[in-house]
């Protein structure tokens, strides 16, 4: 069977964890894909941890893929890149690519704006786009995610970017062949919201571990067989729990029937919740819980992740063989292509075990034409996962039409409709769902009803995707399963991305971002030795299986384009979280223990960490990854670190090492010692705050926040895509074509433009409630039989 990516060469130069991982993407897809190493290979084939003396992390990044070695130093190296559609590197901004092929930049920074030439981290890259203060204890210091997680992130959506513009270059169109992607700024998908909400004066405070709102009770808790992590957002779910726990006597209190109003009691509820759960079952717990539809989950250790019945099931791992003949188990893509099935798994190449790139590639003209125009996408989906896939293809040019009902709103918009909420015009005032639906057309249909599910068919008919992030059950309920959109539409592809999958054992469960990241076992890599798994405060799991939503999706469309076949797609949005959990992966598949949780200590490093600043709440993170940059932060320390000598002194020190460093940073800004660390060689981050993430001068200088009006909220800042241009060496994003729409502000553009209804037609289904333009109160018109 061919492969969705067969035909593409890719040659990733750089060989960093975000170039590799983005590459991976590609291998799986059965793109052709070449290491270019120095005589040495890349850094990757010595990172920890080492099984006989390779790679493990190499091994996950670099299945499927071959090697060649080339010397950077000989001006005729770069000739083995004709063979190559797309080149991969790493702030090389005057890198010689050939003319005719793509080529990505992946840097920390970008390559222009005042932190360009920064030391850059995955906790650099996490404190500067607002992530880190919002995890810990109250009163800090905030805690560091572990791991490489924003370099895997930054690897999925340069993959979106890649694959986009290859796509548009494949079917003729002139688009930008010389891009950029900053890691810093795609790690902002995770925080963007928080600026906006700031600039409309509302601002979040870190509330503690596993704390944040407007979701209580939210958490991990300790089972006597393990861990469990709870969701309770609605009124139901919320009794449910309290009668699945044995706290019957509050389940119905006025006052907890909203998540805020149980956050404010949140000191008398948690310990009888943490003393109830002690004594129960986290496995029996977690599949009642789910009987009775709250989004409950069982959080696995690294230890379990292979034989999570619903990972083994689906097959959520494969494994990776080394050069060295041992085998480790590694999570696959997390989508799956029911017509054009992908690699898993697989061989690692030896350094230089190949010779000879492919001949020479088709050549693409350069141009600015947007990658995508002239696809049009039918976004059926809500909140944040679903609705980010789309923006991502709408971000590159596509039609997305998004689709909801005045009765049956995008759920971002608010969770529940109030007479005074719809008479204030709150669905057009959500920050969260303006945000992520930029660049699209907005629709309704109410699809109980025979006329809009006839509506919708129609335009299915001429559409190249549906993307849906329904519970399962509700497609077909609808009618409108794949094998009914494929009935009016052979060649249309279907994206499904519930929070498991729609196989296995867990496909019909009930889960929100939070559950997601339980299922996953991230939350075991983060934190302090005595702290519960410790989650990043921010639904994780939501934004980052929309990064994998557009990623799964665009692959299909690369298919598509090929061949004319359509195909249903189905992603996991949990299992779209196992490649940041890898570090700990890994490590127990080598070393048989868990990985070691010392909150903002690496194993590597000392000093690391988050120290104390001037003012109130203000941090800096400061990573000495070597003793040269040991000597530059000892003098402009000094005296605070006279008297510690060689690594292996300060790690055995390292609580009196970082109280003396915590002392001389208190009194200084964290902005100004950022700038002078780093510009000492020192890898240094303030920890910003939602405004400052706003109004810092590199999101400035480079552009990234669009200022638009929009109705009703007025001028709002808007968050750019994370990868850009470069034309002549200067770098600006693609410029905003359109704000989030209102509700069914395109109704009359789509239904009487694409369908051809005549105005009559839009007035009877005005008038029937099949379209409209302002929410209505549940159950204010009368279901139909869909039919």
């Amino acid at each position: 069977m061919t492969l969705p990516l067969a035909g593409l060469v890719v040659v990733d130069i750089a060989g960093t964890i975000a170039t590799a991982y983005c590459a991976r993407l590609f291998a799986d897809a059965g793109a052709s894909v070449w290491n270019a190493e120095p005589a040495g290979g890349f850094a990757t084939r010595s990172m920890p941890p080492l099984l006989d003396g390779e790679s493990a992390l190499h091994a996950w990044l670099s299945t499927g893929k071959q090697s060649v070695v080339v010397d950077r130093d000989d001006d005729t190296w770069h000739p083995l890149q004709t063979g190559a559609n797309l080149v991969l590197h790493a702030g090389e901004p005057r890198l010689p690519i050939r003319d005719g092929c793509i080529g990505l930049d992946v840097s920390w920074f970008g390559s222009s704006g005042p932190y360009a030439d920064y030391l850059g981290s995955d906790a650099a890259c996490f404190a500067l786009a607002g992530m880190v203060r919002m995890i810990g204890p109250v009163e800090g210091p905030p805690l560091l995610p572990s791991g490489y997680q924003t370099q895997i992130v930054a690897g999925a959506v340069a993959y979106i970017a890649a694959l986009g513009h290859l796509v548009g270059a494949e079917q003729g169109r002139a688009v930008a062949t010389r891009l950029e992607l900053s890691i810093l700024e795609a790690t902002l998908c995770f925080t963007e919201v928080a600026p906006i909400a700031a600039f409309n004066n509302a601002f979040s405070t870190r509330m503690g571990i596993n704390r944040y709102p407007p979701t209580y009770p939210l958490g991990i808790y300790h089972c006597h067989d393990g861990w469990l992590g709870v969701t309770a957002l609605t009124p139901s779910q919320w009794k449910s729990f309290c009668r699945l726990i044995g706290m019957d006597d509050v389940a119905d209190r006025p006052e907890y029937q909203s998540a805020l109003g149980r956050l404010a009691d949140a000191a008398v509820l948690e310990p009888r919740i943490r003393a109830l759960l002690a004594e129960r079952s986290a496995e029996d717990t977690f599949h009642e819980g789910q009987r009775r539809r709250i989004p409950l989950a069982r959080v696995p250790t690294m230890a379990e992740m292979t034989n999570v019945d619903q990972f083994v099931s689906r097959k959520a791992f494969a494994q990776a063989r080394l050069s060295n003949g041992r085998r480790v188990d590694v999570p696959v893509a997390p989508y799956r292509l029911r017509g054009t099935p992908l690699h898993g798994g697989g061989a690692v190449a030896a350094l230089g075990a190949h010779e000879e790139l492919p001949e020479a590639a088709r050549a693409y003209t350069a141009g600015d034409d947007l990658p995508l125009a002239g696809i049009r996408i039918i976004d059926l989906s809500m909140g944040w996962a679903g609705p980010l896939a789309g923006r991502h293809l709408a971000d590159l040019g596509a039609d997305v039409v998004k689709v909801e009902s005045c009765e049956r709103f995008d759920w971002w918009r608010s969770w529940e409709a109030t007479p005074a909420w719809i008479a204030d015009q709150g669905a057009e005032k959500a920050v969260s769902h303006n945000m992520v639906n930029r660049n699209k057309r907005a629709i309704t249909l109410d699809l109980e009803h025979p006329a809009g599910r006839e509506l919708l068919l129609d335009l299915v008919r001429d559409a190249h995707a549906v993307l849906e992030n329904y519970s399962a059950g509700v497609l077909p309920q609808l009618g409108l399963t794949y094998e009914v959109l494929r009935s009016v539409n052979p060649s249309v592809i279907l994206l499904s991305m519930p929070a498991f999958g729609t196989t296995g054992p867990w496909a019909g469960f009930r889960a929100y971002g939070s559950t997601v990241e339980h299922s996953s076992g991230l939350p075991h890599l983060n934190g302090r030795p005595d702290d519960p798994p410790t989650m990043v405060h921010v639904a994780y799991g939501d934004p980052v299986g929309g990064i994998n939503g557009a990623a799964a999706l665009l692959t299909a469309l690369r298919h598509q384009a090929r061949t004319g076949e359509g195909q249903f797609v189905d992603l996991s949005q949990t299992e779209a979280l196992l490649p940041l959990a890898i570090h700990g992966i890994l490590h127990h598949a080598v070393h048989g223990e868990p990985w070691p949780r010392q909150g903002n200590h690496h194993p590597d490093m000392a000093p690391h960490g988050v120290y104390p600043c001037a003012g109130e709440d203000r941090w800096i993170v400061i990573q000495v990854d070597s003793e040269a940059a040991w000597r530059s932060l000892q003098a402009i320390a000094a005296p605070a670190l006279d008297g510690f000598g060689s690594r292996d002194d300060r790690t055995r020190r390292r609580p009196e090492l970082d109280s003396a460093l915590a002392n001389w940073t208190a009194t200084r800004d964290n902005g100004e010692l950022m700038q002078t660390l780093q510009q000492a060689g020192v890898c240094a981050a303030r920890v910003s705050d939602a405004t400052e993430v706003l109004f810092d001068p590199h999101f400035d200088a480079r552009g990234f926040w669009q200022w638009r009006e929009r109705a009703v909220v007025g001028l709002q800042p808007n968050p750019s895509a994370p990868w850009r241009p470069r034309t002549a060496g200067a770098s600006q994003p693609f410029a905003l074509r359109q704000v989030a729409p209102t509700l069914g502000q395109h109704n009359d553009d789509v239904l009487h433009g694409v369908l051809g209804l005549s105005a009559e037609r839009l007035t009877e289904l005005r008038t029937e409630g099949v379209i409209g333009q302002v929410p209505r109160m549940p159950g204010s018109r009368v279901r139909a039989n869909p039919g």
